[in-house]
């Protein structure tokens, strides 16, 4: 499983498995951010199965799916208030990670023209 960090606390990344829940949660991740909807692969992971498994390792799983094409301000507010809480170290993924990362992106965007 590949990750890319965006800030101290935030990582980004492709679709993962069950299997990487056990990961993450070996690196201190204390929540997971799903932005790929359930309708857009045909097989893989769910996430009602990710989100069962990630409460058997402790780790706090949010399904904020970003659909292709379609405006995604809501789901990057609920990240960047994520991450902005005290002692959080936040994985989100998409199919390829690219929406995750632009969410991130946006949020950033967003924050710092409200310090402005």
């Amino acid at each position: 499983m590949e990750m890319t960090q965006l800030a101290p606390n935030v990582f980004v990344g492709a679709q993962i498995s069950e299997g990487d829940l056990q990961r993450l949660a070996s690196l201190g991740f204390t929540d997971v951010i799903c932005n790929r909807p359930d309708a857009e692969l045909p097989v893989g992971p769910t996430s009602q199965g990710l989100q069962a498994a990630a409460a058997t390792l402790g780790i706090a799983f949010h399904y904020l799916p970003i659909t292709p094409g379609e405006a995604f301000t809501a789901q990057a507010d609920s990240l960047h208030r994520l991450a902005a809480q005290p002692d959080v170290k936040v994985f989100a993924y998409c199919r390829s990670g690219a929406r995750s990362a632009n969410a991130w992106s946006l949020a950033q965007s967003k924050q710092s023209a409200a310090q402005a």
